[in-house]
């Protein structure tokens, strides 16, 4: 039977990442020209973990920043939203009040439907790829985090959005223990 936990993305390469996001930025500056909607984005990460070995530990807040382009599939209503961003995440422990922070190069995948123009709801997988930390003994850490996220965003005229996401990882920060990624981002984008 297939859950989460069984399936292991702890095996896929470092590289096997990397490529992904450099065809995904290939494919956005390739479609430049259709006129779709290019996009920044950026905002507050309230950063934590969760899983049985996630005891003991506190949010941290930190940030993102990004880029995206909107992609329509039904005009107006349904859209696809390829994402380029730098997510700090981590989390407090409380016992030596020691902050841990993982930097990410991510790409989410999100699927996006408007409502009135004004409500829009968004969900859709995202990789990423860790490109910093602080820590000190790093040979455990996975270089390689997949999630699932899902959001809402409010849309004001001229392009500028309100955005709130919730991401959840579905691969184990450290290979030995039962620690994922949780996030809350809270920010604005602007649309081009």
């Amino acid at each position: 039977m297939f859950t989460f936990e069984s399936f292991n993305l702890t095996n896929y390469s470092k590289m096997k990442a990397l490529k992904w996001m450099i065809l995904t930025i290939i494919f956005m500056g390739l479609t430049a020209a259709q006129a779709q909607k290019i996009g920044i984005r950026a905002g507050a990460n309230i950063a934590t973990v969760t899983g049985k070995d996630a005891s003991g530990v506190d949010p941290i807040t930190s940030f993102y920043a990004g880029v995206y382009k909107e992609f329509a599939v039904v005009p107006q209503l349904f859209y696809i939203q390829p994402e380029l961003q730098y997510s700090m995440q981590g989390y407090k422990v409380k016992a030596t009040d020691t902050q841990v922070n993982l930097g990410y190069l991510q790409l989410p995948v999100m699927a996006r439907v408007y409502f009135l123009k004004t409500i829009s709801l968004e969900a859709g997988p995202q990789v990423g790829y860790k490109v910093n930390d602080n820590l000190e003994n790093n040979d455990n850490i996975n270089n390689f985090d997949a999630s699932v996220a899902g959001g809402l965003g409010f849309n004001f005229p001229f392009g500028l959005s309100i955005n709130a996401r919730y991401v959840q990882g579905l691969t184990k920060i450290d290979k030995d223990t039962d620690t994922k990624n949780q996030v809350i981002q809270l920010g604005a984008s602007f649309k081009f």
